[in-house]
């Protein structure tokens, strides 16, 4: 545990555990006053975690300040200072403070917070991360490809940003005039999440995702509506009510199952000429190559064409996706598919009901070959180190690059490492390389970068030329990559 966390940790559930004990001692506007002061604390303390120590310090003033100010002044004149002090929040006027402070205090304390998963299906879940950032990558193209997309979704952004900090001091001050939390408050404050989870949905991934909270949100808020309005009669609240809570229960139920569907693929497509057969790996898993996790191997075979297989590819993937494990690679050998599937080994049944379901939908024998990959060797040595696959990344990354619109010349970045010091020595006489620190004794890692342009059958030619010059002298692929 970091110690961000568990810094944050403990003031929050100091912070909860005072107001437990605040409401058996306080008065009833007296608790109020506590819980509001509390939960600012708590945003603070949010603040710090997700956001950093420099971030919270400049807030922490910009809130000291405005606090200060609404209670010196009238309160006709709290409309005004709170929208000053909103002003204050988005234009930041101690920005350049704030990066001082990100230079001067340790990385630990500035830098975001990100939530990591745990427990024996954290492999599937950072894997569902990087296909759901595919699946999101057409929002993404549009920032790099349209700038009114880009300036829309940037001044959406700080406008959510400004109306959530606008309603926040305007309710944290409603509340302390009034020493009492109304149903109008509530109705607010439940405004504020919303737009907040908005905002930072919108910056994440875009307009749909933005809108898909929007849909759902505004049921909560008429079912609060109808049930505390006296203005509307009971007969009506027992007949609306049902329906509403029915009716946002199903839109729930439709968009988890959305969910689920909203599935992706990328594949790095090639022809192995050792194994005769045309493959498909899977892009998003190879960061994943090597996790201590996902150690059973289910190797699937049925006697369907490509098209067929591949007709039916989006069903596969939506149910991996439901069941948490991954599909690796599919091949097609002009006559038989195989699909390549690794899950965690506590799923051994699941091995088997999922040779079942693809019995199921193409409606035909499917063999299985089940084994455990403890070594994490078998995507190593089937895909990832074979040059046709490593060659397919490259031209895949050089697409990638297309399709935002950056042309022109790009670096082709190999990592490799070597035992042999004069094996290291004539590679780099070929391709000069930096050496890279690393610790483990006796090798030699090794980063070769060589400026391309980027056309498909040049990048081809030099990846093969390195690779060549790596197996003459005996190297060892890492990783490729491509920048520009």
């Amino acid at each position: 545990m970091s110690r961000r966390l568990l810094i944050a940790l403990t003031i929050g559930s100091s912070i909860i555990v005072g107001m437990i004990i605040a409401s058996y001692f306080l008065q009833s506007d007296e608790q109020t006053i506590y819980a509001l002061v509390s939960v600012l604390f708590l945003l603070y303390v949010a603040l710090y975690l997700f956001g950093g120590l420099a971030k919270l310090i400049v807030f922490f003033i910009y809130g000291v300040l405005i606090a200060i100010t609404l209670a010196l002044f009238d309160t006709r004149f709290s409309l005004a200072i709170i929208f000053i002090g909103t002003l204050l929040f988005v234009l930041n006027p101690l920005a350049d403070f704030e990066a001082y402070l990100n230079k001067t205090l340790d990385d630990e304390d500035i830098e975001p917070f990100k939530v990591p998963w745990y427990g024996k299906f954290e492999t599937f879940y950072a894997y569902r991360k990087e296909m759901k950032s595919h699946y999101h990558l057409p929002q993404v193209r549009k920032l790099y490809t349209k700038k009114w997309y880009q300036k829309a979704r940037t001044l959406t952004v700080f406008g959510l940003f400004a109306l959530d900090i606008f309603m926040l001091i305007f309710v944290a001050n409603d509340i302390a005039i009034f020493r009492s939390i109304t149903p109008n408050n509530v109705l607010v404050i439940y405004f504020i999440t919303i737009i907040f989870i908005m905002m930072i949905l919108l910056h994440k991934k875009g307009f749909t995702t933005m809108m898909r909270v929007v849909r759902l949100s505004v049921f909560l808020p008429i079912i609060f509506i109808l049930a505390v309005t006296d203005d509307i009669s009971t007969t009506y609240k027992w007949v609306f009510v049902p329906v509403v809570i029915i009716f946002g229960i199903t839109m729930g139920i439709v968009e988890l199952i959305r969910y689920y569907m909203r599935i992706s693929y990328s594949a790095y497509q090639y022809y192995d000429q050792d194994r005769q057969e045309l493959v498909f790996a899977n892009a998003l898993f190879e960061p994943l190559v090597y996790n201590e996790h996902t150690t059973e191997i289910g190797h699937y075979g049925m006697e369907v064409s490509l098209e067929t297989f591949q007709a039916h590819l989006s069903e596969i993937l939506i149910y991996a996706n439901f069941h948490r494990f991954i599909i690796t690679a599919y091949t097609h050998n002009k006559k038989y598919a195989y699909i390549y599937a690794e899950f965690h080994h506590t799923q051994h049944r699941r091995i088997l009901k999922f040779q079942s379901f693809l019995e199921g939908i193409f409606k035909t024998h499917v063999g299985l070959r089940q084994f455990s990959d403890l070594n994490r060797k078998f995507y190593e040595t089937t895909f990832f180190h074979n040059s046709d696959y490593i060659v397919a990344r490259a031209l895949n990354l050089a697409h990638l690059l297309n399709e935002l619109e950056i042309r022109g010349e790009v670096i082709v970045s190999l990592m490799v490492y070597f035992k042999d010091k004069d094996q290291a020595k004539n590679y780099i006489k070929a391709y000069p390389s930096r050496e890279l620190d690393y610790d483990e004794a006796g090798i030699i890692t090794l980063q070769t970068n060589v400026r391309v342009r980027n056309l498909d059958y040049i990048i081809e030619n030099t990846v093969r030329d390195i690779l060549l010059e790596l197996k003459m002298n005996q190297g060892t692929y890492v990783r490729i990559m491509l920048y520009y």
